[in-house]
């Protein structure tokens, strides 16, 4: 009977450990995502260089710039990096306000 009892005391803690975690909301510091809008990068074969385009919510693109080097967007640093160029790119977007988003559109 007292097997019973401590088995059941840890089912329940565990289900209460498992809603306590989906409660919370994931944000990995490993997958670092911006606020708002979004990057993409191309780089083409026997080429050094990196182009990267930096987009609103609404598709618009805001900004394209060309990176001496390859980006190798697996390591955190470089999507840290973009992510603040991104931000920047976006402050200096002076058509960002009057863009319709695509949530607008009927």
């Amino acid at each position: 009977m007292q097997h019973i009892k401590v088995f059941t005391l840890a089912a329940l803690i565990l289900a209460a450990s498992l809603q306590h975690t989906a409660l919370k909301p994931h944000k990995s510091a490993r997958h670092p995502y911006p606020q708002t809008g979004f990057w993409t990068t191309e780089s083409n074969p026997g080429e050094q260089s990196t182009t990267v385009r930096y987009y609103a919510n609404s598709n618009y693109l805001v900004s394209e710039t060309v990176e001496p080097s390859r980006l190798d967007i697996s390591r955190l640093s470089v999507r840290k990096y973009l992510n603040g160029r991104l931000k920047a790119e976006l402050e200096k977007d002076t058509t960002l306000k009057s863009a319709t988003k695509l949530y607008e559109i009927n």
